[in-house]
């Protein structure tokens, strides 16, 4: 992909179509319509659906379709390999289901002009909100449990933040820097892990004005039904022990065992005794602190 432009945008689809992805919807159009802003972002388009579909008549971008579906990690690793190869300076993830507003569009264009030089600066990101209540970003559970940054909250964050992928932009060097997106995170908690290292070399991540509605696809459970696709959860359940034992401070993890004790106990109550047995095997790996690792400071 050969190009001067300055961000390159990746979509990544997985069973739906062009039009029903509002991320995809709203930034094609934008790019359609404006045609000053088509000179600084490239559009690709990952499917990771079992079947390709054909491209709408004003599709803009570039188009892969990969029927066996690498995860989020890889196909995130080609886009930034891309990026880079086109000299692009910025790489905005966008999931397939995330509305994107005008306003948003317009603050990314800037921000990634102003904050160009200001190489400390290794993301750019939106407040997400799912249902009205705000997502990301939000603070790491060190001495009380998890909490959302504040809704009103603009500019640099003050320490370590945890972040959702989508809508984010990544200054690229700065992923290139940590060896790129870490594909032991193949889809969940991609972004925790992606984000930890960012920081941890000293990056900051700045909070945007935008507040984007998105989709939580992660599962969550609910007092009324099974959590249902308990291949899904497994490997969420996979990941969030691995983030914690990779990045987590021992009060953490300890925060995250007992939550997931408590989500098994939930479960038990409702009669979902597969689930509950989940829940608990993740509680159980979460284990004590590895040796190499006590004695830091919580």
């Amino acid at each position: 992909m050969a190009s001067s432009k300055s961000i390159l945008a990746i979509v990544v689809l997985y069973k739906m179509s062009f039009q029903a992805s509002p991320s995809y919807s709203a930034l094609n159009a934008a790019l359609r319509d404006r045609p000053e802003l088509a000179g600084k972002i490239d559009l690709l388009v990952v499917d990771n659906s079992p079947e390709a579909q054909p491209l709408p008549a004003d599709f803009l971008g570039q188009y892969l379709h990969d029927r066996t579906n690498p995860g989020l990690a890889r196909r995130y690793n080609y886009a930034l390999a891309a990026a880079a190869a086109s000299r692009a300076a910025w790489l905005l993830l966008l999931d397939q289901d995330t509305t994107l507003t005008a306003a948003y569009i317009e603050e990314i264009e800037t921000l990634s002009e102003r904050l160009a030089g200001e190489e400390k600066i290794v993301a750019i990101v939106p407040k997400l909100l799912s249902g009205g209540a705000l997502q990301s970003p939000h603070l790491p559970r060190y001495r009380r449990p998890s909490h959302t940054v504040d809704l009103s909250s603009y500019g640099v964050t003050g320490g370590l933040v945890r972040v959702y992928n989508s809508g984010a932009l990544l200054r690229v060097s700065a992923v290139q820097a940590i060896g790129g997106f870490p594909e032991a995170y193949w889809l969940d908690y991609l972004d925790h892990a992606t984000f930890h290292q960012l920081q941890a070399r000293g990056g900051e991540i700045y909070v945007m004005h935008a507040r984007l509605d998105h989709d939580m696809s992660i599962l969550r459970p609910d007092k009324h039904k099974d959590l249902g696709n308990a291949v899904r959860h497994k490997n969420q359940l996979a990941a969030e022990v691995r983030f914690y034992r990779d990045f987590g401070s021992l009060q953490e993890r300890l925060r995250d065992r007992a939550a997931l004790a408590r989500q098994a106990f939930h479960s038990i109550r409702r009669g979902l005794f597969a689930e509950a047995a989940r829940w608990l095997s993740a509680a159980f790996a979460m284990g004590a602190e590895p040796e190499e690792r006590r004695g830091e400071e919580l």
